[in-house]
Parts: structure tokens; sequence; C-alpha cells
């Protein structure tokens, strides 16, 4: 069972690397294939639409979500459900940027709760959401 947390941790982890880095097809190859993605107020269902979505993300964006907490609330054989929680960095002013971003400080924190499946001898994320923000600068 505890590699089953680290692989499950890591998937998470990797998912929000490849969305911070606009990967998005490997990123969404992380989902089921009918996987489910509650995101800003929409729920995703399936890749094409995730993929959709993410398609529509500002290009001159840089953004960091930073998963810290990790906690695995179940663990089974083929199952995993794993919560934590997701700080938010993001700098947008519509143009691209060099060098660092100007660091104002964390957009947001909430909880996110995430359940995978092991399908096909890989863990898949089978569905995503998140709470309201317990902490906001906007």
């Amino acid at each position: 069972m505890d590699s089953a947390i680290v692989l499950c941790n890591n998937q998470i982890l990797a998912l929000y690397r490849d969305l911070d880095e606009s990967k998005y097809e490997p990123m969404v190859a992380r989902f089921a294939p009918d996987g489910v993605w509650h995101r800003q107020g929409k729920v995703l269902e399936g890749r094409d639409q995730m993929l959709a979505a993410l398609q529509m993300r500002s290009k001159t964006q840089r953004v960091h979500h930073l998963m810290v907490n990790l906690f695995a609330d179940r663990v089974e054989a083929d199952r995993c459900s794993i919560r934590g929680y997701m700080l938010v960095l993001r700098h947008e002013d519509g143009k691209p940027i060099e060098g660092p971003a100007p660091l104002t400080g964390i957009e947001s924190i909430r909880t996110t709760y995430i359940d995978l499946a092991r399908i096909d001898g890989q863990w898949l994320i089978t569905q995503m959401r998140g709470d309201a923000p317990t902490f906001s600068s906007k």
C-alpha cells in the first residue's frame, strides 16, 4: 500500500507540473479516459473536454500550483483518494515575460481532492475537484 501512495502522489505532482509548463497532452493523459475534472466552475468530462479548456488558457501567464500536505484518505489495491492544499502563484499582465516574474504573494489556497484508480497497471486520476479557496488575495 505504501508504494501506491507514493505513485498516486507522484501522479498528482506530475500533473500540476505539466499544467504549469503548458504540457497539456501529457497532463490530460494522467486522467482516466472518462475522468472528471471540476475546474473553475465547470465539470470537464473526458480528456477531449479537458484539452479544449486548457487550450483557452493565456499564453502569457506564468503560474505555479504548489501541492502541499498531501494525505491519503483511502488506499486500496486499485483505488486511492488523496487530498492536499493547493497554493497558487500567478503572474499575468498580458505580455510575454523574460526572467523571473514579480513575486506578489500567494493568490489562493484551497483543499483539492483527487481520486485515482489503477487502470491497466497505471494510476490514473478518475476525479479531481477543489473546495472554494480558504485564503485568497482577491
